[in-house]
């Protein structure tokens, strides 16, 4: 059946929606999972499908409460109580209710129908214990109501598709004429065209009526929010008149006085779509933790995400975006300025910035390389810098000197001393060289690199 296809697929994909992956790491420590103390509960929806049989006068066309004519349900429920064993429940049913008599001894009184049946119907239910503690409960439940039903307008299979009479024969045959033949199954004859033939008037054949319903059955939970429901429910109606065969007729067939009645066996889909979750998930401002603990495993000094052992730029200011992996400012343009500092996002590839990301300029390289300092003696001369910059040469393990620079290295000791740095930049200045600006760019990068 399509149908119960349909409602496994359902199953499966909510309960997708109650898996919650577990928080690894220091997370664990700082939310938990509690129970809400006062969740409010909203109705519950139910879709179903199941089987109608009916019982009267005629001899029913099914032998078993899983067999008949399909019927489709929905239901909405409502908890009334803190413990959830009583409900108040709303439905609607529809679907067809059929019967059928052969009898072989008196041939007259072979008779069948078929009629339209939409009921909708309110009852109390109660919900025993579980049958088995645990996670996995079944719970046993007995309800009781009433309901209005819409009958439509009732038939029966008289005649075949060229409009001849059934002749049903005690051999068990149906013939006409000479010519065995098959039931159509085309309930083409209204209840209100047998007037004379059942001896009273037609609009006493009732087309609605009450019942009084007494429904039972199991609920599997499958998870807090979805659940199943197999059950079978007894509709005790207070007409005769379903079947046609009624104690009031007056020609024809006559039948008891007893009401009609009809089952309904059916599996039903329940899922809480709008209630609050039972449990939610809650930040531990101060985590409980009993013994030694070394904090320094959960520490995150500048608040960026990144564990202190493994963030590479442990004060980085709040608020900064950085790598998941390194803790260290993003940096686009790769000047060795973050992006957070730098005036300049997108510097060329390897120029000389300062410390706020800017392209300096040659002649600022120049004024910063001819300052005037004063003198000292040999044991305490420095050298002013240019900058601390990351180049394609901060990594290399082996250093060698290019070989466009070789000349430079005048005394071959494979080593650009600053003198021989300061006398390629004035070479260039002075226009005695071949080398571009971007050699002199490079030069500078390699001479720190060393």
């Amino acid at each position: 059946m399509k149908i119960f296809r349909i409602l496994i697929i359902l199953t499966f994909l909510l309960l997708g929606t109650e898996l919650i992956l577990a928080q690894g790491g220091y997370e664990d420590l700082l939310f938990e999972e509690v129970e809400v103390e006062n969740p409010v509960y909203m109705p519950v929806l139910g879709v179903g499908i199941g089987y109608i049989n009916y019982y009267g006068e005629l001899q029913n066309d099914f032998k078993n409460l899983i067999q008949g004519q399909p019927t489709y349900r929905v239901n909405l429920f409502q908890y009334i109580d803190k413990k959830h064993a009583w409900k108040l429940n709303a439905n609607a049913t529809f679907g067809k209710i059929t019967g059928f008599e052969r009898n072989y001894t008196t041939p007259s009184e072979n008779f069948n129908f078929e009629t339209n049946m939409f009921a909708v119907g309110f009852n109390v239910e109660y919900a025993f214990g579980n049958i088995f503690q645990g996670e996995k409960k079944i719970r046993p439940f007995f309800s009781i109501g009433a309901e209005y039903m819409d009958l439509g307008n009732a038939k029966t299979d008289m005649f075949d598709k060229d409009g001849n009479v059934y002749n049903y024969m005690t051999d068990g045959t149906i013939r006409v004429g000479d010519k065995i033949i098959t039931r159509d199954y085309k309930y083409e004859t209204n209840f209100s065209d047998l007037e004379d033939a059942f001896g009273r008037k037609s609009e006493r054949f009732t087309k609605a009526t009450y019942a009084i319903v007494a429904d039972f059955g199991l609920d599997f939970k499958v998870s807090n929010r979805v659940a199943l429901r197999f059950a079978s429910s007894l509709h005790y109606t207070g007409t005769d008149d379903i079947d046609a065969i009624s104690s009031k007729n007056t020609a024809g067939r006559i039948g008891d006085s007893k009401v009609d009645m009809f089952s309904n066996t059916y599996v039903s889909f329940n899922v809480d779509l709008f209630s609050d979750s039972k449990t939610k998930i809650v930040e531990n401002y101060f985590a409980d933790l009993s013994g030694e603990f070394d904090y320094t495993v959960i520490a995150d000094s500048d608040r960026d995400g990144v564990l202190d052992l493994a963030d590479d730029c442990p004060h980085t200011p709040e608020g900064i975006p950085v790598n998941d992996t390194t803790g260290c400012p993003h940096d686009d343009d790769g000047d060795g300025v973050p992006n957070y500092r730098d005036k300049e996002q997108f510097s060329d590839k390897g120029a000389i910035v300062d410390d706020l990301g800017v392209e300096l300029s040659p002649n600022k390289i120049r004024k910063m390389l001819f300052q005037e300092l004063a003198a000292v003696n040999r044991d305490k001369r420095y050298m002013v810098p240019i900058g601390i910059l990351k180049s394609k040469y901060t990594n290399v393990d082996k250093l060698q000197i290019p070989e466009k620079y070789k000349n430079i290295d005048v005394n071959k000791d494979n080593y650009i001393s600053f003198d021989e740095l300061l006398d390629a930049i004035s070479s260039f200045f002075d226009y005695d060289s071949e080398f571009t600006t971007e050699d002199i760019y490079d030069l500078n990068s390699f001479f720190f690199a060393q």
